[in-house]
């Protein structure tokens, strides 16, 4: 959850017909199991006036370069959307994907243990990032 704090920031700098208080990034739908939170991002941008296919690339790229865009089976997340067209220039558009962290409790505190990618150079997985 914490990782898609600069997700909001990423898509005003980009998408130059989209302002910060039209832009809410939610977290829906999620679950606690086994050491695991799994949720539903989403994404609502209110009156966009923009290409709605561009900010569903825009959020593919980021989610990409955070590794935050596979599943726990290491597949591709995939992306929904819904839209309210307002009027032929302007729309609504809600953007979901899954995402899942790893937390690790104990009495006191809690961890997020950070994504685990495969690094060909190292030989090895490492936390995402490093």
């Amino acid at each position: 959850m914490q990782a898609l704090v600069q997700l909001k920031p990423f898509l005003i700098e980009r998408l130059p017909l989209m302002s910060a208080d039209k832009c809410h990034p939610l977290i829906v739908n999620g679950t606690q199991k086994d050491g695991y939170m799994d949720y539903t991002v989403r994404i609502l941008i209110l009156d966009y006036r923009g290409d709605p296919i561009e900010v569903l690339m825009l959020i593919r790229t980021w989610l990409e370069s955070k590794n935050l865009h596979l599943d726990s089976t290491g597949k591709d997340i995939q992306l929904s959307f819904n839209s309210e067209i307002i009027d032929s220039d302007t729309f609504d558009l809600e953007i979901d994907f899954p995402q899942r962290d790893k937390i690790v409790f104990d009495q006191a505190s809690y961890h997020i243990c950070p994504p685990i990618v495969w690094c060909e150079k190292r030989g090895g997985f490492f936390p995402a990032g490093e």
